[in-house]
């Protein structure tokens, strides 16, 4: 019984595996290959040491787990978990403001770029709060990467959006 067990365990192992990669395609790989440590870089481009964002891959490959700011003093750690949705990639953002806004993340004319469009959201607590409503992403190579991020509050995007965070992989 035991051997039977095991079989079935490693053949559902290996159909999660391989259709792990094949929904969302390409915007999947993409966010995939940002696995690892990523440290924060200062306004003339040098290493803070600060870890901005920490990705890893989780659920036998069909999930990216990234982890803002990972424990940081003030409590702001937040979570973004990224998925595929058949053929789409949504991405959902663990605020430190306590709600979950959920984006579509979609590739554009530049292969260096993705964008990630405001969905809906989970825990608003009124519709003039302030939340994340959309982002981009900027790939400079294997080893950069720009992110830019768009609030909303009261109904309109905040005037100190963008943020801006420049990254560098820790290696």
């Amino acid at each position: 019984m035991t051997r039977k067990a095991l079989f079935v365990g490693l053949a559902l192992a290996a159909i999660s595996l391989s259709g792990a990669g094949a929904l969302g395609g390409d915007l999947m790989s993409k966010l995939a290959a940002l696995e690892g440590e990523w440290v924060m870089l200062d306004e003339n481009g040098g290493e803070t040491g600060v870890v901005g964002s920490s990705f890893r891959l989780t659920s036998a490959g069909s999930a990216l787990v990234e982890t803002m700011f990972p424990n940081s003093p003030d409590g702001h750690e937040m979570l973004n978990l990224y998925h595929a949705d058949g053929d789409r990639v949504l991405m959902t953002h663990y605020c430190a403001a306590g709600n979950q806004p959920r984006l579509e993340v979609r590739a554009t004319d530049d292969e260096n770029r993705l964008e990630l469009r405001f969905e809906s959201i989970t825990n608003l607590s009124s519709p003039q709060s302030h939340y994340m409503h959309h982002a981009e992403y900027i790939l400079q190579g294997e080893d950069r990467l720009t992110t830019h991020w768009h609030s909303m509050k009261d109904g309109e995007i905040t005037e100190e959006s963008p943020m801006t965070f420049e990254l560098k992989r820790r290696r």
